[in-house]
């Protein structure tokens, strides 16, 4: 009877842990259901020189728009399209819109796409390749390190009639001709170019294609498909059809503005855009320290269904997705305090939207719902207009601001009738204080009769970045290093003249926050420098050496060979010429390194321990030069500076050993110990893993210097300065030496090697001519201390410039470094659009600011772009 109680006990207990956990793990799929999803990044390109989200603001918040004449740069016939008289059959009586004049131009040699492709790929698909890029690194990713993770990519797009025209194609393009020109490819070619495997897919829902897709990819986020999503839209209008279309049917803005929602709407006006943005859910991005922009609380798709006409709004359709989006956000109409509209600037369309949303948030409200729309200041960018909306409201949100709308001082009469419920913001304003996050809506209606509509909130509270110091100084006692790095030499310069911009137009900025995020935010590519300095002006000044490609102090540029084979070099003792210095380097890195320090007394215990009798001061010399060695190479290994090989020569003979795991420190140190008093190191060999190393160090030749190989710790020696070391060097083709020694020279007869010394502990001596040729070795000093100036960051900068792959999360641990904003990557773009009859070679002009498309110039461009993957290094 016992037994049988204790057995039903146990089942209830066990009954109540499994509903416990059932009810725990429901729980748990309803908040992933109900989980915000967080704005993280944004990369655009609109009319009127828009490359940037600050550009857009800039656009939005001043006094111009972004319209303009037809572009004269895609085959088009300016001049034969045009006649006053709208309904004239193949004309317009239109001849401006929101233009992105820039649209040809790509750089496709950094998405290691040849001239053949790019030129028969739809320019939709080259600009969002680039925004894409822009999106993850403004959201201070390094796009390579998500490649092979799970990231979607959802893109609402239409079939532009690119190169249908066209009677002949380039050499080698027709292959091209499928995935160049169909939409659904333009996701996956984003996926594939990144390497992200999440859901990857391309939509068509008209004008609301890209809040559509910002919808799906919120559903994809929220049931775990993938936890990064990439969303965005895009519109480049390939030919005038569009133009002559409306000009038929007369329903288009003489001028080619949208008034939007005014007394003075008389049509639409096209334009151009591309715009995506990078999503993480909120709890994620929380998590994981990300700068949030901005909330996406709740969404709602619907259509017009069978009302009254295929192509004609229903407002009782809009009415209905917006309490839909409001109860997915549990959101009340009083909760929302703008509503950017989709505002085409046609009088019908913009009454039956604004009577939907009078409807639909409550004619009785007790404060005013705020009503703009972007394409007053850009023209309607067709599918991109969604993506134009919400980048808006993002900006308007993180600055707080209404942001104006044009031609809003004589609201249409349908918004007029009500103005204590609905207002057109006519001049920028403060966000009204609600008490309330700040919060609002964006809506996008399509052709097709597809309607979304999209809720946002305010970013929660996080950690304010910290202001920085005033220009010129910052206080601390270590060197900090900025690393820039571009796909190609010019690359590499521009990227030096958009951070000089930047540094301009935010001065305040901590020098020790760009340092960390350009380590840790940006992609590294073949062509690098290394700047390093003790504050703002020292490292703005070598910024501009790089930017004018010229030598400087505190200056080291690499090759643009790739990666070198890494080479751990120990010196012997110099006796004490080098006491000093090995000791100001141990007192300082004791107070900055843990890892240092701890490894280092390890060490100097187990010397003090194997010796019975006082350590004298020679015995005291060669045991801190030994542990300084082998705990500094720890540190250098610890940042991720692993060595294919080691040398040593003398005491630096056991330190190579260590430094490769053939010898323990500790028992390194007993026979450094055992060195230095005059014995015999081999009488620790007992306490030597069993390599090929032991009876060579039972051996004691102290004259030669040791090669060993990672990981499989197999040894040889060859005097130093031998054919034999030559020829080991030369196996490496060229190797980066890091040399841990405290005096200037190697002393290793280093075929071909360039040394690159630090003075003062902070500045490296400039090598804009630094070997770069098979065989040649670059010898970087790893140990160099000078008035107690920290080694570890200039030399690893250094490393960097010659193809190392630091670990700078590592590296930059106490620092106080944390990410900021910094300017997206230099695109180096040429010009490519089939038909056209110039056949120019334009390329970007060179802007510290970015891309401009409202100033262009001819070039003849150097050589035909090479493909090669995103990812190279």
């Amino acid at each position: 009877m016992h037994s049988n109680e204790e057995r039903l006990r146990d089942y209830l207990k066990r009954v109540t842990g499994d509903l416990q956990a059932a009810r725990a793990r429901v729980r748990e799929l309803e908040e992933d259901t109900r989980d915000a999803v967080a704005v993280i990044g944004m990369g655009c390109r609109w009319p009127g020189g828009v490359s940037s989200p600050d550009d857009l603001w800039r656009l939005l918040t001043g006094d111009a728009d972004g319209i303009s004449a037809f572009p004269d740069n895609r085959g088009w016939d300016v001049a034969g399209l045009y006649d006053p008289t709208p309904g004239t059959p193949g004309r317009t009586h239109v001849r401006t819109g929101g233009f992105l004049h820039d649209a040809d131009l790509f750089d496709a040699e950094f998405f290691g796409i040849d001239d053949a492709e790019a030129t028969m790929m739809d320019p939709q698909q080259r600009l969002l390749l680039e925004t894409g890029w822009e999106a993850v690194e403004d959201a201070r990713i390094d796009p390579r390190t998500l490649r092979g993770s799970d990231t979607g990519v959802f893109l609402g797009m239409a079939r532009q009639p690119y190169g249908d025209a066209v009677d002949a194609f380039p050499e080698d393009g027709i292959r091209h001709r499928m995935t160049g020109s169909i939409t659904s490819v333009a996701a996956g070619r984003l996926s594939y170019t990144f390497g992200f495997e999440g859901p990857s897919t391309t939509l068509d829902a008209a004008c609301a294609s890209g809040l559509v897709a910002l919808h799906l990819a919120r559903q994809s986020l929220r049931n775990r498909d993938c936890s990064l999503a990439l969303v965005g839209a895009a519109t480049v209008m390939a030919d005038a059809e569009i133009f002559l279309e409306y000009s038929r049917q007369d329903a288009m803005a003489p001028d080619g503005r949208c008034k939007s929602f005014s007394a003075a709407a008389d049509g639409a006006g096209w334009a151009d855009g591309v715009g995506v943005v990078l999503l993480e859910r909120l709890s994620d991005a929380v998590r994981n320290g990300r700068r949030i922009l901005a909330v996406v609380r709740g969404s709602a798709v619907n259509h017009d269904g069978a009302s009254n006409g295929l192509t004609a709004p229903n407002g009782p359709s809009q009415q209905r997705m917006i309490r839909k989006a409001l109860a997915d956000a549990r959101l009340s109409p009083g909760q929302i305090d703008l509503v950017e509209g989709h505002g085409t600037g046609t009088p019908l369309g913009d009454a039956i939207e604004a009577d939907a949303l009078l409807a639909a948030y409550g004619a009785e409200r007790d404060r005013p719902l705020w009503l703009g729309s972007v394409k007053s200041h850009l023209g309607h960018p067709q599918a991109a207009a969604g993506m134009a909306g919400l980048m808006k409201v993002v900006l308007a949100l993180r600055h707080g601001t209404l942001p104006p709308s044009r031609y809003a001082d004589r609201p249409a009469e349908t918004v007029e009738r009500s103005p204590g419920a609905l207002r057109l913001v006519a001049r920028a304003a403060p966000w009204p204080e609600t008490g309330q996050p700040r919060r609002a809506a964006v809506s996008a209606f399509g052709v097709s009769g597809t309607n979304v509509h999209t809720v946002l909130e305010q970013a929660p509270e996080q950690t304010p970045e910290p202001a920085g110091t005033a220009p010129g100084a910052e206080p601390g006692d270590r060197a900090v290093p900025w690393v820039l790095s571009g796909r190609t030499p010019d690359a590499l310069r521009d990227q030096a003249r958009r951070l000089l911009a930047d540094l301009a137009a935010r001065p305040g900025r901590s020098v020790r926050d760009i340092g960390w995020s350009l380590a840790l935010t940006r992609a590294s590519f073949a062509h690098r420098a290394a700047v390093l300095g003790d504050d703002r002006d020292a490292l703005t000044a070598g910024l501009r050496a790089v930017a004018d490609g010229r030598a400087e102090a505190g200056v080291v540029r690499g090759g643009s060979g790739g990666r070198r084979q890494i080479v751990f070099a120990f010196p012997e003792y110099g006796g004490a010429a080098d006491r000093d210095a090995w000791a100001e380097l141990v007192a300082t890195l004791r107070d900055r390194s843990p890892g240092f320090s701890a490894l280092y007394e390890r060490c100097r215990t187990a010397a003090e321990a194997s010796l019975a009798d006082a350590v004298d001061a020679q015995v005291e010399e060669q045991v801190t030069a030994y542990a300084a060695m082998a705990a500094l190479a720890n540190l250098w290994r610890s940042c991720g500076v692993r060595p294919a090989a080691v040398v040593g020569d003398g005491l630096g003979e056991i330190a190579a050993a260590c430094a490769v795991g053939a010898v323990r420190p500790e028992d390194g140190a007993r026979m450094a110990a055992l060195r230095g008093s005059g014995g015999d190191p081999g009488a620790a060999a007992p306490a030597v893993a069993e390599t090929d190393a032991a009876s060579w160090y039972s051996a004691g030749q102290a004259t030669e210097l040791v090669l060993g190989t990672v990981p499989t710790g197999h040894w040889r020696s060859a005097p130093a300065g031998s054919e034999a070391l030559g020829k080991a060097f030369a196996q490496w083709d060229g190797p980066l030496v890091i040399w841990f020694g405290v005096a200037g020279g190697t002393g290793f007869g280093v075929p071909g090697g360039k040394e690159i010394g630090l003075s003062g502990g902070t500045e490296a001596g400039a090598s804009a001519d630094a070997p770069d040729r098979p065989g040649a070795a670059v010898v970087i000093p790893g140990a160099h201390c000078r008035d107690g100036a920290d080694p570890l960051l200039p030399g690893l900068a250094t490393a960097f410039a010659y193809g190392a792959s630091p670990d700078w999360r590592v590296a930059y641990d106490g620092t106080g470094g944390r990410a900021v904003s910094l300017p997206t990557y230099a695109f180096q773009r040429r010009s490519y659009w089939l038909g056209r009859d110039d056949r120019d070679d334009r390329e970007d002009p060179a802007t510290p600011e970015g891309h401009d498309d409202r100033h262009h110039h001819d070039n003849q461009h150097a050589a035909a772009a090479a493909p090669g993957p995103v990812s190279a290094s």
